[in-house]
């Protein structure tokens, strides 16, 4: 847009010389000689006056040359909007941008070349404001009133702002007052979604109750709440950083007309409350952030309970530093993801950091030096890696997904990526490969540790002898709370708990732990500002790394239990996920109590 406005600005400079040039326009008024009137008559001996061409020009009338650059400047300002809001509207930029560019620029042209200047002024008011008005009439139809512009509300509220907010104040309505959140229904087709949407707005009070409940969340970092009615009150439980915390019960009328209204922008029926019902709504906030939040209800013996899931904020995790792994153990990983050939596995439990531990080992791996390729399911909602070419198969259609994979082999990639594998063909398809010339990566959900990651593989009844060959390493990681660095206590450990820990007396003089709570006769203290009284803050991940050797390959293939698997482990060096643990709380990163909770989980 801002290159196309100084075309303009050329096209008008070359109008004011065309215009110099002997074009009329009053833009550019005659000065000297030539501006001022000859004389009705003059005696017949008077010589003829000398042309004086130092007495003729032109200059630029100042207050029409504002009333230009006036025009130009809002015409530059609502093509530019035009521009940035078709996206948004889904509608096309080239159907709306393009007439508002050339039909104004070519009036522009003449407003200031060819023709008397009002007339052609007028011109370019309308070249301007018809397909302006013709695009505010369109995105308009498709938004709900309070997202409408140059509607008679709408210029009250921007004539409100500039005079101080009070007509601001006053155009809200019931529904839109409380937090800055927009709620989007969805469920069922546009005009379903939008009448749902309207029937949720007529109860105004739950709808901002429903708002101020997801601010709530937001803000408390809460990625979960749930909602266990019973017969007059509503308890309510948050999941933050993993664990559930108990919030202040709400009242049972209010509750209800707010699970009226979860249940219409989902596109549910609000008047069952005993079948499981389940959907989706989106909401934006902080003006572009936007969220795909879940619903769950299933009715219960005291009533009926709901589960509430908006994705919480978090920090952009790129790097095996980011999720709190060790320098060591970053250059081991790095080290197996980089060999030549093999099979790497990825582990975690379900919603337990396991997305983001493969997608940010993936993304570690030096896929600018090595061609990577893979399957996924169509429709997968998983986060893609950048330059993993994945080939996309659809189940549905009668498409098997190891002869998907076969297909992209034929594309001689370096390294394979099958993040779900479904079927023992496509495990055998792998395993050829890891075994042959490429590096394959894959993933799978484990409970408790890496020998239990890789005993769910083997049930795949795989030849245990080829999976065991081609495998060279696993990766589990466990999540765990950060202390809160605002609130965390230091404390003088034993030198009994360090002996049980297994930590040198000699290297750690100190351990923290969540504040203490204060007792009956101590002055109550405000909760910390960062965690909000919880004393911990965030999570950070604990990592088990299993370099397999030929003695975890035997156990593989002659004893595949998991003790035997675990003792191989060991043999070889590799360390449990406690002694991780505990590394984390020597380092001060989190608490004993923690570990312990997490480790017996």
């Amino acid at each position: 847009m801002r290159r196309i406005a100084l075309l303009i600005l050329v096209l008008l400079s070359v109008g004011l010389v065309t215009a110099s040039s002997g074009f009329e326009s009053t833009l550019l008024a005659q000065d000297g000689g030539a501006a001022q009137s000859a004389p009705a008559a003059a005696p017949a001996n008077t010589p003829a006056a000398s042309d004086d061409s130092e007495g003729k020009g032109f200059f630029v009338n100042p207050f029409l040359l504002l009333l230009v650059i006036f025009l130009f400047c809002a015409w530059v300002y609502t093509t530019d909007w035009i521009g940035q809001d078709c996206p948004e509207r889904k509608l096309s930029p080239a159907t709306w941008v393009v007439p508002n560019v050339f039909v104004f620029g070519l009036t522009f042209w003449l407003l200031c070349a060819a023709i008397p200047f009002f007339l052609g002024y007028l011109l370019a008011i309308l070249a301007w404001a018809v397909p302006l008005g013709m695009y505010i009439k369109t995105r308009n139809a498709l938004l709900d009133p309070h997202e409408r512009v140059m509607t008679k509300d709408h210029i009250r509220y921007v004539i409100g702002s500039w005079s101080g907010g009070k007509v601001k104040r006053e155009l809200k309505e019931a529904w839109d007052r409380g937090p800055e959140i927009q709620i989007t229904a969805m469920g069922a087709d546009a005009s379903k979604n939008t009448e749902n949407l309207y029937t949720a707005r007529k109860m105004p009070d739950a709808y901002v109750w429903v708002k101020e409940l997801i601010y709530e969340m937001i803000a408390r970092r809460a990625s979960k709440v749930m909602m266990d009615y019973t017969k007059e009150t509503v308890a309510m439980r948050y999941l933050i950083d993993g664990v559930w915390l108990a919030g202040e019960n709400r009242d049972r009328e209010s509750s209800d007309q707010m699970l009226a209204v979860l249940k219409l922008v989902c596109n549910l029926n609000p008047n069952e409350r005993r079948a499981r019902q389940s959907g989706e709504f989106e909401i934006k906030y902080d003006v572009k952030k936007k969220v795909i939040c879940s619903m769950n209800s299933q009715g219960t013996q005291t009533g009926e309970r709901v589960l509430l899931a908006v994705p919480a904020p978090t920090a952009k995790l790129e790097t095996f530093e980011d999720l709190g792994m060790r320098e060591g153990m970053i250059q081991e990983v790095k080290g197996l993801m980089g060999a030549p050939n093999g099979l790497f596995v990825f582990t975690a439990r379900p919603e337990g950091g396991f997305t983001t531990l493969w997608h940010t080992g993936l993304s570690s791996t030096d896929r600018l030096m090595r061609d990577f390729a893979g399957i996924e399911l169509k429709d997968s909602r998983e986060p893609e890696v950048m330059n993993i070419a994945l080939k996309y198969y659809d189940p549905a259609a009668g498409q098997k997904p190891e002869e998907v994979l076969t297909s992209v082999i034929r594309n001689q990639p370096d390294a394979l990526f099958v993040r779900r594998i479904d079927t023992p063909e496509v495990f055998n398809v792998l395993l050829d490969q890891a075994n042959g010339t490429r590096m394959c990566f894959t993933t799978v959900n484990a409970k408790e540790d890496c020998a239990e990651a890789v005993l769910r593989l083997l049930s795949l009844k795989v030849p245990a002898d080829e999976y065991a060959s081609a495998l060279n390493g696993v990766l589990y990681t466990r999540l765990c709370r950060r202390l809160c660095k605002g609130c965390r206590e230091e404390f003088q450990p034993s030198a009994a708990l360090l002996k049980r820990l297994g930590i040198p007396p000699d290297k750690v003089d100190k351990l923290y732990k969540t504040p203490t709570p204060p007792g009956p006769d101590d002055p109550k203290k405000p909760p910390c500002e960062h965690c909000g009284g919880i004393g911990y803050y965030g999570r950070v991940g604990i990592f088990e790394l299993m370099k397999v050797d030929d003695g975890i390959r035997r156990a593989i293939v002659k004893t595949p239990k998991l003790e035997a698997i675990r003792a191989a482990s060991k043999q070889a060096g590799n360390k449990t996920l406690q002694e991780e643990a505990i590394r984390l709380v020597a380092t001060g990163v989190t608490s004993l109590e923690e570990i312990s909770r997490v480790l017996k989980e």
